[in-house]
């Protein structure tokens, strides 16, 4: 659905032209025609752009989530839990970069569940380093932690599983490339042993 802004520039657009073109031409049918051309090139347009902005937001969005996840991950004593959600953390930005270019559409259904998992694993994180910092606060803060641990290295899981649902398309061009070379130019057959 297109946004406030597009609707309100077409309908600029469109009374505007509409009435110079009358002016001019003094033919309501004809301005009329002309003035809904116009209309629908800025609502195609317009929306276009919208379209740019509104995925631009959402992947500055995710940036920032995953910068300040990955702040929180630095501060996770434990190295493999640390170097897990670093992992997740440096799949997320190539993942958006992909989604944009192989189908800018899902970038929305993608930023929802980004957006959820990231909040999620921050306020995991504020929890975590909490108890890091002061065990004597919680009762059991080892099992906690454990248990915390191990949750948190499944968000490296869940980043690469999106990413793999999301597919290569860099890998799939060069597949079309390779066998559309491999057609043109057959590999050489090695010589026959009946002769």
């Amino acid at each position: 659905m297109p946004s406030n802004s597009v609707l309100i520039t077409t309908l600029a657009v469109l009374v505007l032209s509409f009435l110079g073109l009358y002016a001019m031409l003094g033919s309501a049918a004809g301005a009329a025609c002309v003035a809904a051309g116009a209309a629908v090139l800025t609502a195609l347009a317009g929306q276009a752009l919208s379209d740019r902005a509104r995925r631009g937001a959402l992947s500055r969005e995710l940036s920032a989530a995953t910068l300040r996840v990955a702040a929180r991950a630095g501060r996770v004593a434990d190295p493999e839990t640390r170097a897990a959600l670093l992992r997740a953390c440096d799949i997320i930005p190539s993942l958006v970069e992909r989604t944009e270019r192989a189908d800018p559409g899902q970038l929305p259904a993608l930023a929802a569940g980004l957006r959820g998992g990231l909040a999620s694993v921050e306020s995991v994180l504020d929890r975590y380093l909490e108890m890091q910092e002061h065990p004597a606060r919680f009762r059991d803060t080892d099992r906690l932690l454990a248990r915390s641990r191990e949750i948190l290295r499944g968000f490296e899981h869940f980043a690469a599983h999106t990413a793999e649902q999301i597919g290569d398309p860099d890998l799939e061009s060069f597949f079309t490339d390779l066998a559309r070379l491999e057609l043109s130019y057959p590999p050489v057959l090695p010589p026959s042993e009946d002769r």
